[in-house]
């Protein structure tokens, strides 16, 4: 059974700067990001509970080749991963839980 993938809207929001952000580093970079994150997802949606619980609910799954962090969580019933934040790894780690 697969779990449908939701965004909060700020984590979309985040997830379409890193891209903008990435694609004018480099032409092609953003997409190649989008496709790193898109492969994550679709291992999230098959396999949620492949990584441990961080905080609470909360889980998080390393984004490859890029420094991002996925943090999620899965709601059973409702059969979804809801995602809270596509999250830079540079950034303060207090923040990561806190939506």
């Amino acid at each position: 059974m697969t779990y449908q993938i939701v965004l909060h809207p700020d984590a979309l929001l985040e997830l379409n700067q890193s891209f903008q952000w990435y694609e004018e580093c480099s032409e092609g970079l953003g997409q190649r990001f989008l496709a790193a994150v898109q492969n994550k997802f679709d291992k999230l949606s098959y396999t949620p509970e492949l990584y441990a619980k961080k905080k609470g609910s909360y889980r998080a799954a390393v984004v490859q080749d890029f420094p991002y962090t996925i943090i999620y969580q899965i709601l059973e019933k409702q059969k979804v991963v809801f995602i809270s934040f596509v999250f830079h790894t540079k950034r303060n780690p207090r923040l990561k839980f806190r939506r």
